[in-house]
């Protein structure tokens, strides 16, 4: 019985092992066939440049940012607690 499942726990950890080898090979050889079109992939339109900021009369921007900081001061105070 013991050798039973010695055998079946080296049947699926092998099974795990291959299918898990075939999976990084298939994936490294995707990310260099598909290399050249990543350019094509990236919206550089939707980044903002490193010196630009967001626009300051934004109030959407400002609603959010103060839900955030209401948020963390709640979840600040019930972990005081």
């Amino acid at each position: 019985m013991f050798i039973d499942g010695l055998k079946l726990m080296i049947t699926g950890m092998g099974t795990v092992f291959i299918f898990l080898g075939l999976m990084i090979l298939i994936i490294i050889l995707l990310s260099k066939l598909l290399a050249p079109y990543a350019s094509i992939l990236k919206k550089e339109e939707n980044i903002l440049p490193q010196n630009q900021e967001l626009p300051e009369n934004s109030t959407s921007d400002r609603t959010l940012i103060s839900a955030i900081t209401v948020a963390v001061h709640k979840f600040r105070e019930k972990r005081i607690k």
